[in-house]
């Protein structure tokens, strides 16, 4: 039964995230370019479908991302804000040290996103965000309609200041190749201030302290959560491979007019991989989880703000 709920989780963790990562973008600057590399020396990996023993693994990511402005209008009579946004992304991982066939780890994971949102105000400092978006997440092996990933949902924002938000509604995904409906929340909450805290639930909390005007310090708790089509020899029905991260770490942010660099690093506490069946009736199954044991990790970024074009 706990088996049964932490999957349930994994899954509510998921969406909340694919909702989170869009709300989230309401409050970034737009038409803003990110990329981002992480890596994470050898790591003991601990398999628990089938008999692999003393194995280490190094993981190297790179992530893109890019949200841009489609359209921005407010009804002159109402007041209204109508607000279109596109956003891009996509993420690669390298692991390495693949010893044998029973290592059911794939040494490539590839996930895309493109979507867009929709924002419309409405009365009381509510608003309605819907969200539409499809991607290809997929150990790259063998590329096909099982790889191909839609979201799509509504979320109600009720917006109390301009630093806190707060949003719940639901959501039609296709984690396990099959539409499944649950239901979102998210939050935004940011202070004012040299020392700044920043929760957006459930992708980030942390607090930020501007050391000078073009450098931050920032201590971040991040959440990350991500399911894979792969090609599983060892059990080929439980194909879905489910990610699921756990860093904390410290950066130091250098900021000019157009550009942000980032450099920091921190600890991995938990970084489980799972395997499941397609389908509704798998949802609940019992599986096992991999793990990579907790190590430290380095990151370095850049952010590129691009001009917002005039109307």
């Amino acid at each position: 039964m706990f088996k049964k709920i932490q999957t349930l989780k994994k899954l509510l963790i998921l969406l909340l995230i694919l909702s989170g990562k869009s709300v989230v973008a309401q409050f970034s600057p737009p038409n803003t370019l990110e990329i981002n590399v992480t890596y994470s020396p050898e790591s003991k990996y601990t398999q628990k479908d089938g008999d692999l023993e003393d194995t280490k693994k190094t993981q190297k990511r790179i992530d893109l991302g890019y949200s841009f402005l489609i359209s921005d209008k407010v009804d002159p009579v109402t007041k209204r804000l109508s607000r279109w946004t596109g956003f891009i992304d996509g993420s690669y991982t390298q692991m390495s040290n693949k010893v044998s066939e029973k290592d059911v780890m794939p040494e490539k994971l590839l996930s895309s996103q493109l979507g867009v949102s929709y924002f419309r105000s409405m009365g009381n400092n509510w608003g309605m965000l819907n969200i539409l978006s499809a991607g290809v997440n997929s150990d790259l092996k063998k590329v096909d309609v099982h790889d191909l990933f839609v979201n799509g949902g509504v979320l109600f924002i009720k917006t109390y200041s301009p630093r806190f938000s707060i949003g719940f509604g639901g959501f039609v995904v296709n984690a396990l190749n099959a539409p499944m409906l649950f239901p979102a929340f998210a939050v935004h909450f940011q202070t004012d201030g040299k020392l700044k805290f920043n929760v957006d639930i459930p992708t980030e909390v942390s607090a930020a302290y501007d050391v000078t005007k073009k450098m931050e310090l920032k201590l971040a708790f991040k959440f990350r959560n991500m399911i894979y089509d792969t090609e599983n020899k060892n059990d080929p029905q439980k194909r879905y491979l489910n990610y699921m991260e756990l860093p904390l770490g410290l950066e130091n942010k250098w900021k000019s007019k157009h550009f942000d660099f980032v450099l920091g690093g921190g600890y991995m506490f938990l970084r489980n991989y799972s395997f499941n069946e397609g389908g509704l009736k798998h949802m609940y199954d019992d599986v096992a989880f991999n793990k990579l044991g907790g190590n430290f990790y380095v990151n370095a970024g850049i952010r590129y703000r691009l001009k917002t074009p005039t109307k």
